[in-house]
């Protein structure tokens, strides 16, 4: 329905606001894509996502620096891929307090974000196909994961590439249950390991 609504309008400065609480297959897909005078984003307050509904929505927002909240818990297939896309202003990112992920939901996700220092918390335990796929590629100034998972990495393909090209150095917080290695996971050998328990 708002498809690449307002794709490329480069001198958009304030978005309208968007109350749907349920969405729908592509809704928000490339919504904002190239919106590069655009910096705050509307507020997201959906709890029921559909597949590939913020899709590329804030992709090349280079200029973006406050995300919305994202409160779903329950996620669909592609929901949140290239979402912040090359938006290389972004400082903080977004809470992600889902639980249960859906194949290809973080897809890409935060590629090239290169002001981000910190994740957010990914607090599932179980993993799926490429649910963090490339997820924090090129984010260059990243030093800080706290990522719950105990599902074995190396499995299947779930994390491609997902911490390839952040900082040296840094700090990976890991469920106390997990058994998987840091080179299972894909953890950069310059990082420090910590473990931490779910609730914590």
């Amino acid at each position: 329905c708002y498809q690449n609504m307002f794709k490329d309008c480069t001198s958009l400065v304030n978005a309208p606001a968007l109350p749907a609480t349920i969405l729908e297959f592509g809704c928000y897909g490339g919504m904002f894509s190239g919106c590069t005078s655009l910096t705050t984003a509307p507020e997201l307050p959906a709890t029921t996502l559909a597949d590939y509904c913020y899709q590329n929505m804030f992709k090349d927002c280079t200029s973006l620096v406050n995300a919305p909240a994202l409160p779903a818990t329950t996620l669909a297939q592609y929901c949140y891929q290239n979402m912040f896309y090359n938006c290389t202003a972004l400082v903080t990112a977004p809470a992600l307090p889902a639980t249960t992920l859906s194949t290809w939901c973080y897809y890409w996700m935060f590629y090239n974000c290169t002001s981000l220092t910190t994740a957010p918390e990914l607090p599932a335990t179980t993993l799926t196909y490429q649910c963090y796929g490339y997820m924090f590629m090129n984010c260059s100034k990243l030093n800080y994961v706290k990522a719950m998972f105990t599902t074995d990495p190396s499995s299947g393909s779930y994390i491609d590439g997902w911490l390839d090209d952040v900082s040296t150095t840094g700090t990976f917080v890991k469920n106390a249950s997990a058994t998987w290695t840091n080179e299972q996971a894909k953890i950069p050998t310059g990082w420090t390991v910590q473990t931490a328990r779910p609730d914590k």
